[in-house]
């Protein structure tokens, strides 16, 4: 007996072990039917007459204040959410992360230890695939919300939803990864584990189908939860809005070069009438009435205009912090704060515009880890979606094997493995010239097979074959008959 997290005493329910990625059965024994998860942990209480407005950012910016003391006010996860649209470092970093790690990708369905094509189960697949893409307009949403979420919440998190008879696929529902939880729970077969389930309604629900997968992106070793990549940049980033929305306060207030005018008291005093020297009330208005004076007129001149004055008042060189040397510092800073987002948000200097001293060099190489990042992130992806397909075919009867794989960003890696094979050639040609290696051990270096021809039909430096080939005794040479 356990306790339930309500109160109530429940019986342990036994967790069956998780099947193969190849399904062995044909029928859906044990998938269940409809849905199980949400996709928040609240509903609006089950209402199913709930409007959802698009959200506004710019308008939560300004009715939360956000700035620097932010994180005392609202939790991390809401906060990554409004930077994706407020800060220009999250955006730009998610907006590449999505769409190179879904740069096109292709699914091939086999019978399960073969790798031919197994017909039946890929048009059952293709009718599922034009389900999806009714509902959501293309299935590359589907992997774009999978991969949002391993951005912004550390995980992906999928559900493959039944008929009621548990019969047929009718979704493929993505939920938010921050609204699930585990509990520790003991298992006959694997001890302690944990156990993902759900609060809905006030009720624990245990999500334990197999229809529904959670992957964790790099948890902890003693935790199930999964690590946002873009948790790290929250600082930074606030830092940065909060910093450039003060700056521009005072650039719209200070920043302009203005006018700088002077009225000198000291001869304003001597031009004071003379019967308002013992009143310094009557003084004081007098003073103010005069500066009064100068900004009407300075304020009704037109462009094309002259200021004519006295003595009085004195025109300054025209001043704002612009051109002086206060906001000096503001460009290190900021530059100093984008560098530390761009390594919070796990991308390259190159793909955030900053490559003030980057070689080509360098450039391919940051191009080349990120895209081994990037490829990472796609294996869990692939496996997991793989997964689900395999088991929308298992309900239907059809035992298979789904292989999904992403395209990879190889513009710049194929110049560079033409470069390597070109290197591996000339190499294996030198070795064989010098008498190193012999001719099928060359082609064994560079083509990984014994060489068509037992010698070289071609030598480095000579690129005239070693032997003319014999001429056909049944062809005619043209006999050339010189003009006169």
């Amino acid at each position: 007996m356990e306790l339930h997290p309500l109160g109530i005493w429940t019986p342990p329910r036994s967790v069956e072990p998780r099947r193969q990625p190849a399904p062995a059965l044909s029928s859906s024994r044990g998938l269940g039917g409809g849905r199980l998860s949400v996709d928040k942990s609240f509903d609006f209480f089950g209402s199913p007459f709930a409007i959802l407005s698009p959200s506004e950012p710019d308008d939560d910016w300004r009715r939360l204040n956000l700035d620097s003391k932010t994180l005392n006010r609202l939790s991390p996860s809401k906060l990554l959410e409004l930077l994706t649209d407020l800060s220009p470092d999250v955006s730009r970093a998610l907006w590449d992360f999505l769409r190179m790690c879904n740069p096109g990708w292709t699914i091939k369905v086999t019978r399960p230890g073969s790798e031919r094509v197994y017909k039946r189960g890929d048009d059952a697949l293709k009718e599922f695939f034009d389900l999806l893409e009714d509902y959501y307009g293309s299935l590359d949403l589907i992997y774009s919300r999978l991969y949002f979420s391993a951005f912004l919440r550390g995980a992906m998190l999928s559900e493959l939803v039944l008929d009621p008879a548990g019969r047929e696929p009718v979704d493929l529902v993505t939920p938010d990864p921050h609204c699930v939880r585990f509990r520790v729970r003991d298992d006959e077969r694997r001890g302690r584990i944990w156990q993902l389930g759900q609060w809905q309604r006030g009720q624990w629900v245990d999500l334990d189908r197999q229809t529904i997968r959670y992957v964790a992106i790099d948890p902890m070793p003693d935790r199930p939860y999964g690590r946002p990549m873009a948790s790290p940049a929250i600082f930074s980033t606030l830092f940065l809005l909060g910093l450039l929305h003060d700056l521009r306060r005072v650039i719209a207030q200070q920043g302009y070069p203005r006018i700088d005018l002077v009225i000198e008291l000291e001869k304003l005093t001597k031009a004071m009438p003379s019967d308002l020297e013992n009143d310094p009330e009557k003084v004081r208005e007098w003073v103010a009435q005069v500066i009064k004076e100068v900004e009407t007129a300075y304020g009704k001149l037109q462009p094309d205009d002259a200021y004519v004055h006295t003595d009085v008042v004195k025109v300054e060189k025209s001043v704002g912090t612009v051109d002086s040397r206060s906001l000096g510092a503001v460009e290190g800073i900021v530059r100093t704060l984008e560098r530390l987002s761009i390594r919070a948000l796990k991308t390259m200097p190159l793909l955030m515009g900053v490559n003030e001293s980057t070689t080509e060099t360098h450039a391919a190489f940051q191009y080349e880890v990120h895209s081994a990042s990037i490829r990472a992130l796609q294996h869990p992806c692939e496996t997991m979606m793989g997964r689900q397909f395999a088991l929308a075919l298992q309900a239907q009867g059809i035992a298979a094997s789904v292989q999904l794989r992403f395209a990879e960003m190889r513009a710049a890696k194929e110049l560079r493995d033409a470069q390597v094979q070109e290197k591996k050639i000339s190499n294996a040609a030198r070795k064989r010239d010098e008498g190193w290696i012999t001719q099928d051990e060359a082609a064994q270096e560079v083509t990984g097979h014994a060489a068509v021809e037992p010698e070289p039909l071609f030598r480095a430096g000579n690129q005239q074959p070693q032997s003319e080939p014999e001429p056909d005794a049944n062809m005619r040479r043209p006999t050339l008959t010189a003009v006169k």
